[in-house]
């Protein structure tokens, strides 16, 4: 089975171009249907999904490809509605913040390499304009960690989505 963390490993040092796009929002837009909305928008959780969708059965798993939940508040209420959000960290869990004093709703996220104490190592997107992994504080600008990954079924069938060049 393909390891989520060896995904976002892969990722590190992905970064913005000089126009703003992304390859992940490009990715995003070119999963039907076909939009034009994602290659240059905020893009944390464009590439979290993409790390997600890389692993067979990681979509499935995740209720499906919702572009929505590129806009993070739209993926955090979607995965607490199928009760998949706790407080509790684990590897490979989707991690969602509200950053304080910008605004009311969750507005960044990643996926949980792990916890050492009360720090927390998570793969990220637009970190910086990169995507890298991160030592965060587990504090309170942590609203919930999202389980998917004991939901992925070990099939060798399952298709990859590719990122393409």
């Amino acid at each position: 089975m393909i390891d989520v963390l060896d995904v976002c490993a892969a990722q590190v040092g992905q970064h913005e171009a000089a126009d703003g796009t992304t390859r992940f929002g490009k990715w995003l837009d070119t999963q039907p249907p076909i939009t034009h909305d994602y290659a240059d928008a905020e893009w944390c959780a464009a590439s979290a999904i993409y790390c997600i969708a890389q692993v067979p059965g990681g979509l499935e798993a995740i209720g499906g490809l919702h572009k929505s939940d590129a806009y993070v508040e739209n993926w955090h209420r979607r995965m607490s509605a199928l009760g998949r959000v706790s407080r509790t960290p684990a590897p490979r869990r989707i991690v969602f913040y509200d950053w304080r004093g910008t605004g009311p709703d969750d507005n960044h996220v990643g996926i949980l390499q792990k916890r050492v104490g009360n720090t927390l190592h998570v793969y990220e997107g637009n970190h910086n304009n990169r995507y890298e992994l991160v030592e965060r504080p587990f504090d309170s600008q942590v609203v919930g960690f999202a389980e998917w990954w004991s939901f992925v079924q070990d099939d060798d069938t399952a298709m990859v989505v590719s990122l393409g060049a």
